[in-house]
C-alpha cells in the first residue's frame, strides 16, 4: 500500500468514524467481499471459496455470491461494484484498512482509477460520523462526484476484460453493457450520498448541501459534476414541501403588508421584519438550488415567481404610499436573497438597440479587420466524455472536423428548450444551427455560456451580413420566402387559415403587421386578424432571428420600406 504522505490529498484532517458504524460496508457486501474472492480467481477457486464460507455464512448467501461471480451475465455488476484492475493483495488490503484505519484508507485510495476510487469513497461514506466537520463531509462528497465524472466506460471495459482473461471467464463483448452499469453505479453513488446525509441534523445537512454546491460550481461560475446536479434535483424534490409552506407564508405576509400599507410605515415596518425573516429562512434551503440551476442555465421557477411577488410589494409601497425607505429595503432583500437568479432580459430588445450601430460597425470593420477577427473568434469543447471542438473565426466555422466558410452561410438559427421530468426541471438544452447551400449543421449543448458566446459571435460573423444582404436585395426589388409567407420591401403576403374552407393569401403592409415571440417561434401576423400569421421556429436555420431583427427595426423607425434601415436609403 502507498504511504499516505506520498499522496496529494489533504492529510491534516481526520476522518471520524461513527460509533454505530456497520462492520460490513457496501464493499464487503459485494459477492467478491462475501467470498473473499478476487477478480482474477477462476471458476474452480470461486466454488472452493463458496464451500469454505458455508461454515460461517448461510447457504443462500454463499450460493448467490457464487452464482453472481460464475455466471458471466451477473458477474459484470459484481465486478463494477468491486475493485477491478487491482491485484488481489491490494484489494484485500483496502478491505482491511476500511475497518481498521480509515484515515490511511482514504489517503491511500488517492492514486487509484476513477471507478475504484469512487467505490472506495462510497463505501467509506457509510462509516462517517455525523459529528465530523462539514468541510470534511463536503470534500469527500465532492471527491466522489469528481471521480464519478471521470469514469470512462471504455477504460472499465478494457480493465475488466483483462481481469477476465486471467480468471478464464468470457470477455465482455459489448461496451453498451459497461455503459449501463456505469449509469447504475452513478445512481448508487447518489443514493449513498443521500443516505449518508440523512444521518445528519437537518441544519447541518442544508449547510453541507450549500457548501458542496458552492465548491462544485466554484461559487456559481462553473458547471458542477453530473452527480452533484442529480443530487440537487433529489434535494429539491425532498425540500419542496418545506418551500411550499414557506412560500405560502411569504404570500400571506405580502398580502397583509399590501392591505396594511395605508396605515403607514409604523405598521409596515414590523411586517417587513417578519417577511425578511421568512424569506431568509427560505433562502437557507433554496440557495443551493439557485446556485446549481444558475450554472445549468435554468431557473428555479418557484423562487422566480416568489421574487416577482415580493418585488411587486416594493413597487406598491413606493408608487402608492411613497415609502421610499421600505421599498428600498425590499429591493435590497431581493438583491441579496435572489442574486443567483439570472436577470430576465429581452435579448431581442438588446439586439434591436445594437442594430442601430451594426451598419456603421460593418463599414468600420472593412478598415479594422484585425479587431473584427478578434471579436468573432471563439472556441469551446462540447461533450461530457468524448469532446468535440466548436470553433468560429474569419476562416469559418469548424465542427466535428468539417469547416464551413462564413461567406457560404445562408441561414442561422438558435434557441433553447427547458426539460423536466414529472414537473422537476432537469436542465436546458441549447441549440445552434447554420446552413449553406448543401448542408444544415445542428449543434446541441447544455452549457449556457457556450451558447451565449457562440451565438453572439455567429450573429456578428454571419447574421449581420445576412441581414444586410436581405435588405439590399429588398431595395433592389427582390422577394424572399419565409415558411409559407413572401417578404418584399413594402410588407408580407401571409396565409390566412380557415377551419371549414380553404386557406387564403392575405397581403399586408408594415403598418398592418405585428411581431411577437411564443412557444420557441417568431410570429408575424396581421393586426386584428388572428388567422393570418407566420410562425418561424427559432432553432431552425431559417433566419428567423434575421427577419425579426429587421421587422423590429422598421417598427422602431416607423418607415414604410424595410430597406430604409440601410444607411443611405
Amino acid at each position: 500500500m502507498p504511504n499516505p504522505s506520498d499522496t496529494e490529498r489533504p492529510r491534516e484532517r481526520k476522518v471520524k468514524v461513527r460509533a454505530d458504524a456497520p462492520s460490513l460496508t457496501a464493499l464487503h457486501r459485494t459477492a467478491f467481499g462475501i467470498l473473499g474472492a478476487t477478480t482474477r480467481d477462476n471458476r474452480r477457486r470461486i466454488v472452493e471459496l463458496a464451500e469454505d464460507k458455508h461454515l460461517s455464512l448461510d447457504t443462500e448467501t454463499c450460493t448467490k455470491a457464487r452464482s453472481d461471480l460464475t455466471n458471466p451475465r451477473n458477474r459484470l455488476a459484481a465486478e463494477m461494484a468491486w475493485l477491478p484492475g487491482l491485484s488481489p493483495k491490494r484489494a484485500n488490503a483496502y478491505c482491511v484498512l476500511l475497518n481498521q484505519d480509515i484515515d490511511y484508507f482514504m489517503n491511500s485510495a488517492g492514486e487509484e482509477g476513477p471507478l475504484v476510487r469512487a467505490n472506495l469513497i462510497a463505501a467509506a461514506l457509510e462509516l462517517f460520523d455525523p459529528e465530523m466537520g462539514a468541510d470534511d463531509w463536503a470534500n469527500w462528497i465532492l471527491e466522489l462526484a469528481l471521480e464519478a465524472d471521470k469514469i470512462d466506460p471504455a477504460d472499465v471495459f478494457r480493465t475488466i476484460n483483462e481481469d477476465r482473461a486471467v480468471a478464464g471467464f468470457p470477455e465482455i463483448q459489448s461496451l453498451n453493457a459497461v455503459e449501463e452499469e456505469v449509469s447504475s453505479r452513478r445512481r448508487y453513488y447518489k443514493d449513498t450520498i443521500k443516505d449518508a446525509m440523512d444521518r445528519l441534523p437537518t441544519a447541518k445537512m442544508i449547510h453541507l448541501i450549500k457548501d458542496v454546491v458552492e465548491a462544485a460550481t466554484a461559487s456559481g461560475t462553473e458547471p458542477a459534476p453530473m452527480l452533484i446536479d442529480e443530487l440537487i434535483d433529489s434535494f429539491e424534490a425532498g425540500v419542496r414541501p418545506f418551500l411550499d409552506r414557506e412560500a405560502d407564508n411569504v404570500r400571506k405576509l405580502v398580502k397583509t403588508t399590501h392591505d396594511s400599507a395605508a396605515r403607514g410605515e409604523r405598521v409596515v415596518k414590523p411586517l417587513l421584519d417578519k417577511l425578511e425573516q421568512v424569506v431568509r429562512n427560505w433562502d437557507k434551503v433554496a440557495k443551493p438550488l439557485h446556485i446549481n440551476m444558475n450554472v445549468r442555465g435554468i431557473e428555479h421557477e418557484q423562487s422566480k415567481a416568489l421574487a416577482y411577488e415580493i418585488r411587486n410589494l416594493g413597487i406598491d409601497l413606493y408608487n402608492k404610499h411613497r415609502m421610499l425607505e421600505q421599498a428600498q429595503r425590499v429591493t435590497n432583500l431581493l438583491q441579496e436573497v435572489f442574486s443567483e437568479l439570472p436577470e430576465v432580459a429581452d435579448r431581442l430588445e438588446e439586439d434591436a438597440k445594437a442594430i442601430d450601430n451594426i451598419f456603421e460597425e460593418r463599414e468600420q470593420a472593412k478598415h479594422q479587420t484585425e479587431q473584427w477577427a478578434k471579436e468573432i473568434t471563439y472556441e469551446a469543447q462540447i461533450g461530457l466524455v468524448f469532446k468535440d471542438t466548436l470553433r468560429i473565426s474569419p476562416n469559418g466555422i469548424e465542427w466535428k472536423g468539417v469547416r464551413c466558410s462564413l461567406e457560404s452561410i445562408t441561414g442561422v438559427g438558435w434557441g433553447a428548450t427547458r426539460n423536466s421530468v414529472n414537473g422537476i426541471p432537469t436542465g436546458t438544452d441549447y441549440f445552434i444551427s447554420f446552413c449553406d447551400s448543401r448542408n444544415v449543421t445542428r449543434i446541441q449543448t447544455s452549457r449556457e455560456q457556450v451558447f451565449s458566446s457562440f451565438t453572439d459571435k455567429l450573429w456578428k460573423a454571419a447574421g449581420v451580413r445576412l441581414l444586410t444582404e436581405m435588405l439590399e436585395g429588398l431595395r433592389a426589388g427582390k422577394r424572399y420566402q419565409f415558411g409559407d409567407a413572401i417578404l418584399d420591401d413594402l410588407g408580407m403576403e401571409l396565409t390566412k387559415r380557415h377551419t371549414f374552407r380553404a386557406n387564403e393569401k392575405v397581403r399586408a403592409n408594415w403598418s398592418q403587421l405585428q411581431v411577437w415571440s411564443a412557444d420557441g417561434s417568431c410570429y408575424v401576423g396581421v393586426k386584428n386578424d388572428k388567422g393570418a400569421y407566420l410562425a418561424l421556429p427559432y432553432q431552425a436555420a431559417n433566419n428567423a432571428h434575421v427577419l425579426e431583427a429587421a421587422i423590429r427595426m422598421i417598427f422602431k423607425n416607423g418607415s414604410d420600406r424595410l430597406s430604409s434601415i440601410l444607411k443611405g436609403s
